[in-house]
């Protein structure tokens, strides 16, 4: 498991990065980033923090990132968005 300390100065760091469009949904969403990292078993939590700051992920990661968004978004009964609607960096 990740140290808090280390996972704060992540986000920190990316926090100087334009916001993506993904932090923009998760912030409508009105959830955390731990939230929308927890709703896939695969997406670690500096994984989430490093793709929501413009980092570089792998097309999969992107994928189920863009799944758990979903999930979330159609709890909220809002429409569904496309992986080119969360602005990430792949690789």
């Amino acid at each position: 498991m990740q140290c808090v300390a280390q996972i704060m100065k992540e986000r920190s760091m990316y926090s100087m990065a334009d916001a993506t469009s993904l932090k923009q949904i998760r912030e409508g969403l009105k959830v955390t980033q731990e939230d929308v990292a927890r709703r896939k078993d695969d997406i670690g939590l500096r994984t989430y923090v490093r793709a929501e700051g413009g980092g570089r992920i792998t097309y999969g990661t992107a994928m189920k990132i863009l799944e758990a968004i979903n999930e979330l978004l159609a709890e909220q009964s809002k429409p569904l968005v496309e992986l080119e609607d969360l602005g990430l960096t792949l690789l």
